[in-house]
């Protein structure tokens, strides 16, 4: 099949799942070689991809002894669910594959709780096939997966990083800002070694995979996706956190709002990310769309809103800074009268020093911070999913 070609005709059909749902994407020949290059060394045999869609991946490692896995009940292969499969003492010399990417701020994905391997409720699934992966290669063997950019900075999958460094060394790694199949997200793919002592990694970067000059492992695996410029330097002083509270909000609240936007009711208004610009709000003067429809200047009638919901409410209704998310630099507005209500995925900003923190939030010098500790976590190659971890992170200067 050819790359962006769907899993199976037959998961579209009504009363199967569909390649979004699956998360399935094929991987395109020329990722697949280079992963399998970099991951099969001299001396292994057996080969797993706990994914395993058409093989793709098996076949290109050519080695005599091939494992594949797939939830689809028409695979060629051995039809399960490696993330909850016994796999009782199996151990193989090379994992590879493309994992599925599922959105966990989904309410058809989202699980609600830890997972077994570390990762929090919102942590991609595909954080979950990587500690898998190196839990099934032997020592010495070798780990090839591609994967969500996101992995590289998100919160939720910070548990699940930090225990694949403790069990393996990232040897080689290629990432692009361009899109290399129809998944509506960027990726990267790395390779370890499972049981190494982790010294300088090699990079590839675009499309045609140019050679980028290798680094050593950085604190945050983000830092993986930069240039040449030099890490920010460590900080001890005083940060964002100290003088200002940041808080974001969920699906809870993103589906609890439906039903009670509208252009035509009374209540304040709905902020969205794309409503907001360095020091301007722009409600009112750009249609924005929330839950899938378009908006003039949408309001949140609060009434309508479940008593849960009408707290939450009342928690954002005060003097605050509304920051938007999946932004190429940090984009924040202040809402001095406490009258706007903040559309997930905008940040919420408390303080008794406002002015202070739009002047920190606006420099050079936070940008940079943000973008080395989570670069790949947006939409796009240049974009940064914030936190409040982050934002209260920031060195106060």
């Amino acid at each position: 099949m050819s790359p962006g070609e769907p899993l199976a005709t037959s998961r579209e059909v009504a009363g199967r799942p569909t390649r979004k749902e699956l998360g399935a994407w094929y991987t395109p020949p020329e990722l697949v070689a280079a992963v399998v290059r970099e991951a099969v060394f001299a001396g292994a045999r057996s080969a797993l991809d706990p994914a395993c869609g058409d093989g793709r991946f098996l076949r290109a490692t050519g080695l005599p002894h091939q494992t594949g896995v797939d939830i689809d009940p028409d695979t060629g292969y051995v039809c399960d669910d490696s993330l909850r499969r016994d796999w009782g003492d199996a151990q193989f010399d090379v994992v590879v594959g493309n994992p599925p990417f599922l959105n966990q701020l989904s309410s058809l994905t989202s699980r609600g709780g830890s997972s077994r391997f570390g990762g929090g409720p919102y942590a991609d699934a595909a954080a979950e096939f990587l500690a898998l992966a190196v839990r099934l290669a032997r020592p010495g063997g070798r780990v090839g997966l591609v994967l969500p950019q996101s992995l590289l900075s998100t919160r939720d999958a910070a548990a699940i990083r930090a225990d694949v460094q403790s069990r393996a060394a990232l040897r080689w790694m290629w990432w692009t800002p361009t899109r290399m199949f129809d998944a509506s997200v960027r990726v990267w793919a790395g390779v370890w070694e499972v049981g190494g002592e982790q010294g300088l990694v090699r990079r590839a970067h675009g499309p045609d995979f140019a050679e980028l000059p290798a680094v050593p492992m950085p604190t945050a695996w983000s830092g993986l996706l930069g240039g040449q410029a030099p890490a920010p330097a460590a900080h001890g002083g005083p940060v964002l956190g100290d003088i200002a509270a940041f808080t974001a909000d969920f699906r809870d609240q993103y589906y609890g709002l439906i039903g009670a936007v509208g252009d035509d009711v009374h209540g304040p208004p709905l902020i969205t990310s794309g409503l907001i610009e360095p020091g301007r709000c722009l409600w009112g003067e750009r249609p924005v769309r929330f839950a899938k429809q378009q908006f003039q200047a949408p309001r949140v009638a609060v009434e309508r809103l479940s008593p849960a919901l009408q707290r939450w409410a009342a928690t954002r209704l005060v003097p605050k800074i509304l920051i938007a998310n999946q932004t190429r630099r940090i984009e924040a507005v202040l809402d001095a009268e406490g009258a706007w209500l903040p559309s997930v995925p905008v940040l919420t900003c408390t303080t008794a020093q406002p002015q202070r923190v739009l002047a920190v939030l606006a420099s050079d010098a936070a940008n940079e911070w943000v973008h080395h500790h989570a670069a790949g976590s947006g939409l796009s190659a240049t974009a940064v999913r914030l936190n409040p971890r982050l934002l209260a992170s920031i060195p106060l200067t």
